[in-house]
């Protein structure tokens, strides 16, 4: 079932409304209000939605960078198996153990 909770984020209040544990909701928009008010510290005069719209982007690069880096340690992790499994083919045949 739905419910709704009240939030705040950078100072503004919002309701949302999903299924998500409230707990996990409140660190989402701690964590979006905290990316905010970096941000205007760095940018002073700026809109609030102007300011929304960096924000998301630069939690957007920082997801990104994140992809990037497990997709990487995937590949890593990937090929590391397969040259342990050709290491232990290798090793079965000089045995003959596949005669």
């Amino acid at each position: 079932m739905s419910k709704k909770l009240e939030v705040e984020i950078f100072g503004t209040h919002y309701t949302l409304q999903g299924d998500a544990d409230p707990a996990y909701v409140q660190s989402l928009t701690s964590f979006v209000s905290q990316k905010m008010a970096e941000l205007a510290g760095k940018m002073q005069g700026v809109s609030l939605s102007k300011l929304a719209v960096l924000t998301a982007v630069n939690i957007s690069h920082e997801l990104f960078q994140l992809r990037n880096q497990q997709a990487a340690q995937r590949n890593f992790i990937d090929g590391k198996t397969r040259d342990i499994i050709s290491n232990i083919e290798d090793q079965f045949e000089e045995l003959d153990f596949y005669k």
